[in-house]
């Protein structure tokens, strides 16, 4: 699904698509092309979209659900899948940001301190005495507090991602059960039917 690609990679998937639909005899669109596909998909989201809307105000009446509606269930539900792991990815991202330029400011403002009490023991005494030791101990501090938020962001996204490579599975398996349960059911009515036939 190209949507789920690395960002600057998803229109070369649609073009691939494209072009694949495009070179297909039955389909009738040679000049079909990346930014057609992707624009048909997202009418077709936004429609289908509408139709659930629909649907779910509709309540209390069954509705059959055919292979295409599944099928778009499953796509778009893959689909606000993608965009949410990226809109958390982008915040993680920032929030990792902010915390490093927040931790840079201690360090800045534990250099200049640093550097005023040397600059005094200078003009004190004549000599310079040496530091002992602040700063390496935050940049020390500072570096594992990082490389911790790091370790924890990447392992729950690791895991977010499993989590939803379940989920998807789980979907794709029960919608495999229903059609092979819709097939066996066909075949078993047309079985009925030719028995009925050759009766009469």
């Amino acid at each position: 699904m190209p949507f789920l690609a690395r960002r600057g990679l998803i229109m070369d998937n649609w073009a691939d698509i494209a072009e694949t639909l495009a070179a297909n005899e039955d389909f009738g669109r040679p000049d079909f092309d990346a930014k057609k596909a992707n624009n048909r998909f997202i009418a077709l989201a936004e429609a289908h979209r509408k139709i659930n809307r629909v649907s779910a105000r509709a309540s209390g009446i069954s509705e059959d659900v055919g292979e295409k509606v599944a099928l778009l269930d499953d796509i778009l539900s893959a689909h606000d899948d993608a965009k949410e792991e990226e809109s958390q990815r982008i915040a993680d991202a920032k929030k990792t940001q902010e915390h490093n330029d927040n931790l840079g400011s201690v360090v800045r403002e534990e250099a200049m301190q640093s550097l005023g009490k040397r600059k005094h023991d200078v003009d004190d005494d004549g000599a310079c005495r040496g530091g002992d030791g602040k700063i390496l101990k935050v940049t020390t501090m500072m570096h594992e507090q990082v490389q911790s938020e790091l370790e924890f962001q990447r392992e729950k996204h690791e895991n977010e991602i499993k989590e939803r490579q379940k989920d998807r599975e789980l979907l794709a398996q029960q919608i495999w059960n229903q059609q092979e349960s819709m097939r066996i059911q066909q075949e078993s009515m047309a079985a009925l039917i030719k028995l009925l036939m050759n009766k009469q």
